[in-house]
């Protein structure tokens, strides 16, 4: 019985272990990646959502490393049609953008940036 008790114990703690590299690895991989929140991308929301034009919006967005000005005209494109929704098409325009990040980063509530 003592010999089992060990070799469970022994499991758990290889388990814990494994399970720590393995979050230790992809938060590396995130931060390698750069993937974090810049507010460039909040005030480029509240811009959009108050009616500033397409182009004051691209330049905020390419000013962030994260994009291009391709990606800056994907993310009006997805967001402009939500332009008369009632916060202005902000929450619109952060899913756009986590959608052309391919991750969920930024947050759709307010920022005070």
């Amino acid at each position: 019985m003592d010999g089992f008790l060990k070799n469970i114990g022994f499991m758990a703690i290889c388990f814990v272990v494994i399970y720590g590299y393995t979050k230790i690895k992809e938060y590396n991989d995130m931060k390698r990646v750069g993937f974090y929140e810049n507010n460039k991308v909040y005030k480029a929301a509240e811009e959009f959502a108050q009616g500033a034009s397409n182009n004051d919006v691209i330049n905020l967005l390419t000013d962030c490393f994260d994009f291009d000005e391709t990606d800056a005209d994907q993310i009006l494109a997805k967001s402009m049609l939500h332009k008369t929704d009632r916060d202005g098409g902000y929450r619109e325009f952060i899913k756009a953008v986590n959608e052309v990040l391919g991750a969920d980063i930024y947050s759709e509530q307010s920022h005070a940036y």
